[in-house]
């Protein structure tokens, strides 16, 4: 009994031994656009989308975030510029390669989580690249309720050491001015 339990120590301790330092969990905070309604220049926020943009801001203000992840389009890059601007980085930008070239994604979404190990993200992206990145990020889609890709729908994924990934889907609940 003695050998066993001095085994099952020892083996306990060369498990915990191999965490790697800052082997916590990287958080991604998948966001959609903001309401939108198209002008000249595309799909562009109306003034209820840039009051979303500015209660996301509110909504991750205790939150720190170490990047800010849109691809290069309008409505999506003003719906995540406050955030940005509030956190003291920049916007950065990304291919959204989902559905022209999944393994490109896989790369992109392994590079981003490589730089920012044990740090969180903001990924703001069309509703249906959401699912497909959370999928890459091994959340089998059946396990994310169906939503309607509303923007107060926030999508939170935990990637831990060793790629093993846990979401959780909340709802901001913001209430529009009348």
């Amino acid at each position: 009994m003695l050998r066993i339990s001095l085994c099952l120590m020892l083996l306990w301790g060369i498990v915990c031994s191999m965490q790697p330092p800052g082997g916590a969990a990287t958080t991604v905070v998948f966001v959609n656009c903001a309401e939108t309604v198209h002008g000249t220049a595309g799909q562009v926020l109306t003034r209820t989308g840039h009051d979303q943009a500015d209660q996301l801001v509110q909504f991750l203000r205790d939150q720190p975030v170490e990047a800010v992840y849109t691809p290069f389009m309008g409505c999506l890059k003003q719906t995540v510029a406050p955030l940005a601007a509030s956190k003291n980085t920049e916007v950065r930008y990304f291919r959204d390669a989902c559905e022209s070239d999944p393994a490109v994604m896989e790369h992109i979404l392994s590079e981003m989580l490589k730089k920012h190990t044990g740090k969180t993200i903001v990924i703001c992206a069309p509703p249906k690249s959401i699912l497909k990145m959370a999928n890459l990020l091994g959340i089998k889609e059946k396990e994310l309720k169906p939503g309607l890709g509303l923007f107060e729908e926030l999508l939170i994924v935990n990637v831990f050491y060793g790629g093993e990934a846990v979401a959780q889907k909340l709802n901001m609940n913001f209430q529009k001015k009348v």
